[in-house]
C-alpha cells in the first residue's frame, strides 16, 4: 500500500467554528488551548497529518466535542470512506460530498469527505445526525 500523503491544514479552530456559532449550539463549551488527542483516535490522525485538531469543553458537565480536519491524497480518502461506510449512517444532509453518522460506545461521531477534506467531529452529545449538523455546517463552510 502506498503511504498516504497529507496537505497541511492551516485553518485555526475559532475559523471552523467560530466562538458564536458556538454558542448558538450550547453556551457552556468553551475552546481548549490546546489538547492531545488520545492514541488511535481521528483526531490523533489528523494531527500526525499536519491537520487542524480543536477540542470544545463543556464547563459544567465536562463533555467534549473534537473536530479535527486533514487533507489527504485520493486514495487516501477513498480508503477512509469504504472504512467508514460499513459501520455508518449515510448522511446526504451535511451537503457535501460524502458524510456518514455513527454512535460507538456513546459517543456519536460525523465523518464527512469534503473536496480533499477528512472531517470528523465526535462527541457523547450528538446522539443522532441533526445534533451534529451546526458544527459540521460551520466546519465545511470554513473549508
Amino acid at each position: 500500500a502506498k503511504t498516504p500523503s497529507s496537505t497541511p491544514v492551516d485553518v485555526p479552530c475559532t475559523s471552523l467554528v467560530s466562538l458564536q456559532t458556538m454558542y448558538d449550539f450550547n453556551p457552556n463549551f468553551s475552546l481548549l488551548g490546546s489538547f492531545t488527542p488520545d492514541a488511535g483516535t481521528p483526531a490523533a490522525e489528523a494531527a500526525a497529518a499536519d491537520g487542524t485538531v480543536c477540542r470544545w469543553k463543556n464547563d459544567t458537565s465536562g463533555d467534549t466535542i473534537d473536530i479535527s480536519v486533514a487533507s489527504f491524497d485520493t486514495d487516501t480518502l477513498e480508503a477512509k470512506a469504504n472504512a467508514t461506510n460499513s459501520a455508518s449512517t449515510m448522511v446526504p444532509t451535511y451537503g457535501s460530498d460524502e458524510a456518514y453518522f455513527a454512535v460507538t460506545g456513546g459517543v456519536g461521531e460525523a465523518v464527512v469527505f469534503h473536496g480533499s477534506y477528512w472531517v470528523v467531529v465526535r462527541s457523547v452529545v450528538f446522539f443522532e445526525p441533526g445534533d451534529a449538523e451546526p458544527i459540521v455546517s460551520s466546519v465545511l463552510a470554513a473549508l
